[in-house]
C-alpha cells in the first residue's frame, strides 16, 4: 500500500512539472536577445597588443548578441563615447595616488571611424575597428585606457549590466610587450668601475627588465642598479636608462642586427666599440644539443659605458642580454 502511494504522489508530481513547464515561454529565458560590449567582470577587455609599427595597427570593441541560437533579425548597435568606468577604474585602483592614474588614449592616437553598425541576421558579434597611429608617442610606464558604452538611442534592446566597457591597451614590438613584464637574463656579462684607483667588478646575475618604445626600440636599466617598486619608480627610471634601436642586419650574419644605444632622457652613455661577443647587436641565437633539440634565444649583445652623475666615475658594461622563446609560439 505504501509503495503504491509513492507512485501515485511522483505521478501526480511528473503531471504538475509537465503542465507548469508547457506554460513557460522558454524562448523568453535561454533565447533571449540583448546586445552587449564584451569584457570581464571587471568592465574591462584587456585581452588586445597593439603592434608597435610604423604604419599603426588595429583593434577591436567587440558588441555580442546573446542567446543560444542565432538570430533570424538584423540588430543595430550605436556606440558612444563615456567616462563614468574610466572614473571609477582610477578611483578604485589608485585612490588619491593621481600621478599614478590611468589615462585616456589621445586622440592624436587612435581613429574610431564607425559609430553604428549592425549584429546581421545569423551574426552573434559585430566588431567595431579602431584605428591606431602614432604610438611611440606613448610612455611603457603608464595606464591607457578607451571608456566607450552602447547608444540607447540608436541600438536594439541591450543587456544594461553590460552597456559601457573599458579597453585597455597594451604594446608589443618584436623584442618585448607590456601584456607581461618581459625580462632579459645576464648572461656572460660584466660591469666595471672605472675608477683608477681601485677598479670595481661586478657579474650580474639578475635580469633586466625590458619595455617596447616603438617599432625597433627598447628600453632597460643601464647597469646592475634597481628602481625598487617599479610603479613608484619613474624619476628613477628616467635617470638610469638607455634606449637600444634595433637597426639593419648585418653582412656577417643575417640572423643578427646592429644596435644603436642612447639615453633614454638624461643618463650620460657612451656606445664603445665591439669587443669580441660583445658586438653591439641583437641576435636570434639557435643552440642545439647532440641530439639534434633546438633552443631559441632572442639577445642583445652589448658594450657601452655610463655614469650616473658628472662626478661618477664611468661604468663599462659588457652583456650579453638573452631571452628563451619559441617562434612558433610567435607566429600564433
Amino acid at each position: 500500500m505504501k509503495k503504491i502511494l509513492i507512485i501515485s504522489l511522483a505521478v501526480v508530481l511528473f503531471v504538475g512539472i509537465f503542465t507548469a513547464c508547457s506554460s513557460y515561454d522558454f524562448d523568453q529565458e535561454q533565447y533571449k536577445k540583448e546586445i552587449n560590449l564584451l569584457s570581464n567582470s571587471e568592465l574591462v577587455y584587456d585581452r588586445q597588443v597593439a603592434d608597435l609599427k610604423g604604419n599603426g595597427d588595429t583593434i577591436f570593441l567587440v558588441a555580442g548578441l546573446s542567446g543560444s541560437v542565432l538570430s533570424n533579425e538584423t540588430y543595430n548597435v550605436g556606440i558612444m563615447e563615456a567616462d563614468s568606468l574610466f572614473r571609477a577604474y582610477n578611483k578604485s585602483n589608485f585612490d588619491i595616488e593621481k600621478d599614478r592614474y590611468a589615462r585616456k588614449l589621445p586622440e592624436e592616437c587612435f581613429t574610431f571611424p564607425y559609430i553604428g553598425m549592425q549584429i546581421p541576421a545569423g551574426k552573434s558579434q559585430v566588431k567595431f575597428p579602431i584605428y591606431l597611429q602614432n604610438l611611440d608617442k606613448l610612455s611603457p610606464d603608464s595606464i591607457y585606457l578607451l571608456d566607450y558604452k552602447i547608444d540607447p538611442v540608436t541600438t536594439s534592446v541591450f543587456n544594461p549590466k553590460k552597456q559601457e566597457v573599458l579597453l585597455r591597451l597594451f604594446f608589443a614590438n618584436e623584442f618585448a610587450t607590456t601584456r607581461q613584464n618581459t625580462f632579459y637574463n645576464y648572461t656572460s656579462s660584466s660591469i666595471i668601475t672605472l675608477d683608477i684607483n681601485s677598479p670595481l667588478i661586478k657579474h650580474p646575475t639578475n635580469a633586466n627588465q625590458v619595455f617596447p618604445l616603438g617599432e625597433n626600440c627598447v628600453r632597460m636599466l643601464a647597469g646592475d642598479e634597481t628602481f625598487d617598486e617599479y610603479k613608484k619608480a619613474l624619476d628613477k627610471i628616467n635617470r638610469m636608462s638607455i634606449k637600444v634601436t634595433i637597426g639593419d642586419k648585418t653582412s656577417q650574419n643575417p640572423l643578427a642586427r646592429v644596435v644603436t644605444i642612447e639615453p633614454y632622457k638624461t643618463l650620460d652613455v657612451v656606445q664603445m666599440t665591439p669587443f669580441e661577443v660583445y658586438s653591439n647587436t641583437y641576435l636570434i641565437n639557435i643552440i642545439s644539443t647532440p641530439d639534434g633539440r633546438k633552443t631559441y634565444y632572442k639577445e642583445f649583445r652589448l658594450h657601452y659605458k655610463y655614469r650616473l652623475t658628472a662626478t661618477d666615475p664611468y661604468k663599462e658594461v659588457k652583456a650579453i642580454l638573452r631571452m628563451e622563446y619559441n617562434p612558433r609560439t610567435e607566429l600564433l
